[in-house]
């Protein structure tokens, strides 16, 4: 019952296939791998740590889909990874693109006929909803061969398990050494690292550990949303503060960035449809340091998944606005945003503007809010 309740979950959820799918010559129940072919500004990586499913619990399955469905945008690459953390492996266990269309491309759509085939439109419910029962059947698979009682998850901080989250989060490390996107890493995990990598269960090294060197890892252009912590550890009490800070270090030492940490999902349901990614170079005390800057926002200019980094300091998500404005010809670009950490300081936050002309040169500044520090920075359209 268990099984059949989790596979059933995601796949009834969207809408039920159909023979309406199909055109006048067939199609076939299938998602349809042509969206994937669609120009698509990120993509999207939902990692499940199998150490914590619990037996009859499929909650985290309903909190993922629900934010799938409000944020993915058309033709974003979508991929459901299995990490075992008691063996430090991972498992690519279903991929697939978002059946959608952009406004411009819905509305050419609608302008068109089609005599020998169906209108591509009509079909978007159902191929939403063969993209959920896929995605559905995935996470069954997972859920029934790890899924344990409540009993046998939870964890005594006193005499915790051995396993690694950081090692099965590298070995998926390929992923993101082979793109130019912004990758979207959603994961359900407790963070519950205890390894010869280090624990969250001691008292963490005066020194910070760089993750990315000693493992030779790196996850670039990331942005991960992480949820269940601490879900299943007695007590957690402030064991979840070394949590975070364990885990904000071994991030931003393979040059991730870190978006939310928490028991819920702090995905914001804003759907981006203008990207813009820059290279940077930042004044530093006469030294020119190079960058990057990834920016993505909804129709408002409301930033998501934007993030910047510069060489040699750290990454750091931004929040905030990104808006062009004025003549097709002419448009003039203004970034305003609040870092979520430090960059070049060890500040919480920094502020960085930039201004200028859309496809040129944006120039501005990072700095700390009522301090001294206020660096001159400069963003070039990016050459790759």
């Amino acid at each position: 019952m268990r099984a059949f309740l989790l596979g059933t979950l995601l796949s009834t959820a969207a809408f039920a296939p159909s023979a309406m799918a199909e055109g006048i010559f067939g199609g076939g129940n299938t998602l349809d791998p042509a969206f994937c072919k669609q120009h698509t500004v990120r993509q999207t990586v939902v990692y499940i740590d199998d150490s914590i499913l619990v037996a009859g619990n499929t909650e985290w399955a309903r909190t993922i889909y629900a934010k799938l469905r409000a944020t993915l945008t058309p033709g974003e690459r979508t991929t459901l990874v299995e990490l075992s953390p008691t063996t430090g492996g991972s498992t690519e266990m279903w991929s697939g693109c978002w059946p959608a269309y952009t406004p411009a491309q819905s509305a050419k759509l609608a302008s068109e006929t089609h005599i020998f085939s169906a209108n591509p439109l009509n079909s978007i419910g159902e191929q939403q909803g063969y993209f959920f029962h896929d995605f559905g059947v995935a996470a069954q698979k997972i859920e029934q061969k790890a899924a344990r009682p409540a009993s046998a998850v939870m964890i005594d901080p006193a005499s915790p398990p051995s396993k690694s989250v950081l090692r099965a989060l590298v070995s998926d490390g390929a992923r993101y050494a082979h793109t130019r996107e912004t990758v979207r890493a959603i994961l359900y995990s407790d963070l519950a690292e205890n390894s010869d990598l280090g624990s969250v269960f001691k008292p963490l090294p005066a020194a910070p550990v760089d993750y990315g060197a000693q493992l030779g890892t790196y996850l670039r252009r990331s942005v991960f949303y992480v949820f269940g912590l601490g879900s299943d550890i007695h007590g957690q009490g402030a064991l979840q503060d070394t949590t975070r800070h364990f885990w904000d270090n071994a991030l931003r030492s393979m040059n991730a960035t870190v978006a939310s940490f928490g028991s819920d999902l702090g995905v914001p349901n804003i759907l981006p449809v203008r990207e813009a990614a820059y290279d940077v170079t930042l004044q530093d005390a006469g030294q020119t340091l190079p960058g990057h800057l990834s920016l993505l926002a909804d129709a408002d200019g409301t930033l998501v998944d934007s993030w910047i980094g510069i060489t040699r300091l750290r990454n750091a998500t931004l929040n905030g606005v990104y808006r062009c404005n004025g003549p097709a010809d002419a448009l003039n670009c203004m970034l305003n945003a609040t870092s979520s950490g430090g960059v070049v300081t060890m500040s919480p936050s920094e502020n960085v503007h930039l201004a200028g002309r859309d496809g040129q040169s944006l120039k501005g500044h990072i700095g700390v809010p009522g301090s001294n520090v206020n660096l001159a920075l400069t963003a070039n359209p990016a050459t790759d």
